[in-house]
């Protein structure tokens, strides 16, 4: 096994490609050609809290990355709320409009009851057990359709932190591993801490089959004009102040729920009170950027980036404002 120790999502993903581009192996997918690292790889990250990408060749899509973490974390399996940030989100993964392999709704209804609930139950009862297991992958083997990447994350406290393992049977290094899964994991595991009453540990994400698809390998290329990928790849310098994910444990559940409704109003240009509101992580960074995502795709650019300046935490201010000023030639208010 191959270990990536990596302070975050942002070191993280340069190291990955060159370890990936000099190693791997090249093999014919089901989604096209493909480079596959030798054996599995671990990643290290020291800091997960720290995982919004702002590179301009990577160009992630921030808007995509938080709302599908608000949508996993409320439990979502309809497709229908990711189409508003990825075009035919819910056709091109979806049947009849349901995502079968979502992971937020795997975490807290499809076993018949919350997974997220019982683990921080058992880890505020037992601190010290070895038994803090998400499953992820259930009966799988009985269906053709769409199966999870991620098949369980493990849990343990650590000198009064949560850590966590995510284990994944393959991953896609651009859009998975350093892309989504960067975002969404860190911001489950950030919730289970806070809920649990211990600080956020280390994430260690370890992938049987980590790889790069060409067709990502030459979009990437393009943008850098034929640079070298993990050195254009890298991000230097201090990561922007952030803010915690809950602020309010005993309200955060019922208000994660409100904030999906809300989302989906704003995308709809219903007017919204977001006054019930007492995490700051949801009302003053979630519901800005889905305010900020709605004029952009309304071409009311002067709006939207108005509408990121109030965005609290300065890692997502950043990335959405740069993601949208790269599609509207630098364009500021």
């Amino acid at each position: 096994m191959f270990v990536i120790n990596a302070t975050n999502v942002r070191d993280a993903l340069p190291l990955a490609v060159k370890y990936v581009m000099r190693f791997g192996e090249k093999e014919k997918t089901r989604n096209g050609d493909a480079i596959v690292a030798p054996k599995p790889v671990a990643i290290r990250y020291r800091f997960p809290k720290h995982h919004v990408l702002v590179n301009a060749v990577r160009d992630s899509n921030p808007f995509f990355h938080l709302m599908e973490a608000m949508w996993m974390l409320a439990g979502g399996n309809d497709g229908a709320f990711l189409d508003h940030y990825i075009k035919d989100f819910s056709k091109t993964f979806g049947v009849n409009g349901i995502i079968p392999d979502a992971y937020g709704y795997r975490w807290r209804c499809r076993l018949g009851y919350d997974q997220l609930a019982e683990i921080i139950e058992q880890l505020q009862k037992d601190p010290t057990t070895r038994q803090a297991v998400l499953e992820m992958w259930y009966d799988d083997l009985q269906y053709n359709g769409p199966k999870p990447c991620n098949l369980v994350a493990t849990f343990r406290i650590r000198k009064d932190k949560l850590d966590m393992t995510v284990f994944n049977r393959s991953n896609d290094l651009i859009w998975g591993a350093c892309g989504a899964n960067a975002v969404h994991f860190p911001i489950m595991q950030e919730y289970m801490a806070s809920m649990i009453g211990v600080k956020m540990g280390e994430y260690w994400q370890v992938t049987t089959n980590l790889h790069l698809y060409q067709k990502h390998i030459d979009l990437l290329y393009n943008r850098a004009n034929g640079a070298r990928l993990d050195i254009i790849l890298k991000d230097l310098g201090n990561y922007e102040d952030t803010i915690p994910l809950v602020k309010y444990p005993e309200s955060f559940d019922n208000e994660i729920l409100e904030t999906v409704e809300m989302i989906e109003d704003i995308n709809k240009d219903l007017e919204i009170f977001d006054g019930n509101l007492g995490n700051p992580f949801l009302r003053d960074v979630v519901l800005p950027m889905a305010q900020a995502h709605r004029w952009y795709k309304k071409k009311e650019i002067k709006q939207a980036l108005e509408e990121m300046h109030t965005v609290a935490a300065e890692d997502w201010k950043r990335a959405g404002i740069e993601w949208i000023q790269r599609r509207n030639h630098g364009q500021s208010i």
